[in-house]
C-alpha cells in the first residue's frame, strides 16, 4: 500500500480556516462585480478586476513567506516612505474626485492613505515591543508619536478623512490590545482637545462638500437629488432586496445605474438587493469568522512569547474590520457617507493589494506559532 507523502514545509501549520472565509468573501465579491460592473460607464470590467485579485494573489503569498520580526525592523523606513509619499501626494498629485489620494506612475497608481495603515501597524507594534524590553527614551517616543500625527494630517488633507480616522482608530485599538497603563492624567485632556475641537473641526477642517455629507446623513429628504442621493438610493436598494434578494443581475437599483459607485463603496448595497437578508447574512458571518479567526491567531501568539506576532495581527484586525464596520453602517444608513472600500469586495488595486498583505501576514505569524 502506497503511503501518501508528508506535507511540504510550507503547508504546516497553515490557517486552513482564515484562507477559507477570505476566499469565501472574494468569490461572492465576484459576483457582485459582474452585477456593478455591467452597470458603470466605464472601461474597466470583470477581467480587470480578476487581473487584480491575481496580482493581490501574489501579493499575499509573498506575505506570507514573509518574516515579520524581520519584516518589523523596517517598519520605521516604511513608516517614513508612507509618510514622505503622502506629504508628496499633497503637493503633486493630480486631482481626481476631489482629492488628491493617487499618485500615477503610468500603469499604476499608489494610494498612500491605503499603503500608511499597515505601516503604522508594522510601526506601532514594532515600538511598542521595545518598549516593553528596553528602555525608550522620552525624546524617541514623542518623536514618532509627532511623526504618527503628522501622517494622519498628511492623509486628511489631500482630503482623506477615512483613512485619517482608520489610522487613528489602529493606533488607539493597538494601544489597547497592547495593555498599556491609561491614567486620568492623560486621558482628561485629550477628552478636552476632542470635545473644544469639534466645533473648529466643523467650522475650519470640513470643506462644504463634507459638511453636506453630514447634513444629508441626518435628512437625506432635504436634498434628495444632491447630497441626499447616495444614502437614499442606498437605502432603496437595500430595502428592495427583501429576505431572498431580487436574483442575480436582477437588481433594477443597480441595472439601471440609480445606485452609486455600485462596484467600490457601494458594492454592500449590490449584495443586499440581489441576495437579501440571506446573502447579507452570509457576508456578516463570514467577516465574522474570519475575524475571530484574527483574534485567535493573535492569542496563540501572544501564549507562544510572540507579541510582536501578536500585535501585528491584532492591529490588522483593526485595520481591516474598522473598515468594514463602517462601509457596512454607511451602506445601511447608520453613518455619514463617506468613501470607503469593503475590505475583499470593493473593486481598487490598492485596498485589494493592502488587504492581501494582511492576510498573508497574519497566516504568517500562524504559521510560526504553530512550528515554534
Amino acid at each position: 500500500m502506497r503511503r501518501s507523502s508528508p506535507p511540504t514545509p510550507w503547508r504546516l501549520g497553515i490557517d486552513r480556516p482564515l484562507l477559507v472565509s477570505a476566499a469565501a468573501l472574494v468569490l461572492i465579491a465576484v459576483a457582485a462585480q459582474v452585477s456593478a460592473l455591467r452597470a458603470i460607464e466605464s472601461s474597466v470590467g470583470v477581467w480587470d478586476h480578476l487581473a487584480r485579485l491575481g496580482t493581490a494573489v501574489v501579493v499575499g503569498l509573498v506575505a506570507y513567506r514573509t518574516d515579520h520580526r524581520r519584516l518589523a525592523r523596517f517598519s520605521p523606513v516604511f513608516f517614513l516612505a508612507a509618510l514622505a509619499l503622502s506629504v508628496y501626494a499633497n503637493l503633486a498629485a493630480a486631482l481626481r474626485a476631489g482629492t488628491r489620494r493617487w499618485l500615477d506612475f503610468g500603469v499604476a497608481s499608489l494610494q498612500p492613505g491605503e499603503m500608511a495603515k499597515i505601516c503604522l501597524v508594522l510601526l506601532f507594534a514594532y515600538l511598542i515591543v521595545r518598549m516593553s524590553r528596553e528602555s525608550l527614551s522620552r525624546r524617541t517616543a514623542v518623536s514618532w508619536l509627532v511623526a504618527a500625527a503628522a501622517l494622519v494630517l498628511a492623509v486628511a488633507a489631500q482630503p482623506d478623512l477615512g483613512s485619517a480616522a482608520i489610522l487613528v482608530g489602529i493606533g488607539a485599538g493597538m494601544v489597547f490590545l497592547a495593555g498599556l497603563p491609561l491614567s486620568w492624567n492623560r486621558i482628561w485632556p485629550a477628552a478636552v482637545v476632542t470635545v473644544t475641537g469639534m466645533p473648529l473641526l466643523w467650522f475650519f477642517g470640513l470643506r462644504d462638500y463634507q459638511r453636506l455629507r453630514v447634513l444629508a446623513f441626518l435628512n437625506p429628504e432635504s436634498d434628495p437629488l444632491g447630497s441626499g442621493y447616495q444614502m437614499l438610493q442606498a437605502s432603496i436598494a437595500v430595502g428592495s432586496g427583501g429576505f431572498w434578494g431580487t436574483g442575480w443581475l436582477q437588481g433594477s437599483q443597480t441595472a439601471y445605474r440609480f445606485l452609486p459607485a455600485p462596484h467600490t463603496d457601494f458594492v454592500f448595497a449590490v449584495i443586499a438587493e440581489e441576495f437579501g437578508f440571506v446573502g447579507v447574512s452570509v457576508v456578516l458571518a463570514l467577516f465574522w469568522f474570519f475575524g475571530l479567526r484574527l483574534l485567535r491567531i493573535a492569542v496563540q501568539s501572544a501564549d507562544n512569547k510572540d507579541p510582536l506576532g501578536a500585535l501585528i495581527v491584532g492591529g490588522l484586525f483593526c485595520m481591516l474590520f474598522l473598515q468594514a464596520l463602517y462601509n457596512i453602517a454607511m451602506v445601511a444608513g447608520l453613518v455619514p457617507i463617506k468613501g470607503f472600500p469593503l475590505p475583499f469586495m470593493s473593486y481598487g488595486g490598492n485596498s485589494l493589494l493592502i488587504t492581501a498583505a494582511a492576510v498573508g501576514l497574519a497566516a504568517s505569524v500562524r504559521r510560526r506559532a504553530f512550528l515554534t
